[in-house]
């Protein structure tokens, strides 16, 4: 299995996390039509897109982060 970087796991975090935006704001815009399905669907899009971001923390912190550009 691919280790994944960081980068992929901040990105991967910002996505879930703007997905769960969206289901909600459709869930807004549907006037609560499909609460069953779009509400668990956000939850789940935000615990994963948290664990993506908690994975990309940790990977900074051993100093996997982003590299600094050398001028």
């Amino acid at each position: 299995m691919k280790h994944l970087t960081f980068t992929v796991c901040a990105i991967a975090g910002l996505a879930f996390s703007g997905l769960a935006v969206l289901l909600l704001l459709a869930n807004l815009l549907s006037s609560n039509q499909f609460v069953d399905v779009i509400l668990p669907a956000a939850v789940v899009s935000l615990v994963v897109g948290g664990a993506f971001s908690v994975r990309a923390r940790l990977l900074s912190a051993k100093g996997h982060g982003p590299t600094k550009r050398v001028r």
